[in-house]
């Protein structure tokens, strides 16, 4: 299956050239420019969320789009590097604290069909390029400290706050593992928009009694 689809994907990228999400420059997915000058995440209400760009922005929501659904895998790349600075800035004494243990990286899951349906879970992708600028080996990557078990529909279909956090009550498991006991834990999505999805990671984990846990989105 994920063959047919990279050949299919092939076909479309030699149909339809690479462009800018941005401005359409022909042979890059976003160039510096157009991501310069997106606007900064508005705070989100959750003290232990981070985002960088805003997801209002219709550059940065064709990018994700993009690379959500029509595998422009590409973009990971593109925003990790914006991740990893802000992740380095946000941990700050932690790294101290930390006295040398790797702190653990957790792309938030795909439920397993969706998985499946898709093939890759853009947060992973993300997470495997934070990890290949992490060249003093500061993050262990631990995405089996996180599984959802509970296949929910797509958070854009729910307006109302309440309706999101039902829709994600119990979709997540965490194994037991000592891996995350006293650690700082790093939660890794793509977008966060009232935060239920990161809460309830964030509260499906708190039995392996992680020092500190917190989240990062590329958009808000």
């Amino acid at each position: 299956m994920r063959y047919l689809l990279s050949i299919f994907n092939s076909i479309i990228d030699a149909i339809f050239p690479m462009e800018c999400a941005g401005c359409g420059r022909n042979g890059i997915l976003l160039c510096e420019t157009c991501i310069e000058n997106t606007q900064r995440a508005p705070l989100p209400e959750h003290a232990f969320i981070n985002a960088i760009f805003d997801y209002n922005n219709k550059t940065i929501k064709r990018a994700i789009w993009s690379l959500k659904y029509k595998n422009a895998r590409g973009f990971a790349e593109i925003f990790a590097p914006y991740l990893y600075d802000e992740i380095i800035g946000a941990l700050g004494n932690e790294l101290f604290i930390s006295g040398g243990e790797n702190i653990l990286l957790v792309p938030v899951p795909l439920h397993k069909k969706r998985h499946r349906e898709r093939g890759y879970n853009q947060s992973e992708l993300i997470a495997r390029e934070i990890l290949k600028l992490d060249i003093a080996h500061i993050f262990s990557y631990t995405p089996e400290l996180l599984v959802r078990i509970k296949e929910t529909k797509q958070q854009a279909k729910y307006e109302k706050r309440n309706m999101r956090i039902k829709n994600l009550r119990d979709a997540f498991h965490a194994p037991e593992t000592l891996k995350a006991r006293g650690k700082v834990v790093i939660l890794l999505d793509d977008v966060t928009t009232t935060g239920a999805t990161l809460v309830e990671a964030k509260r499906s984990i708190r039995h392996l009694r992680p020092r500190k846990v917190i989240a990062f989105a590329v958009a808000h």
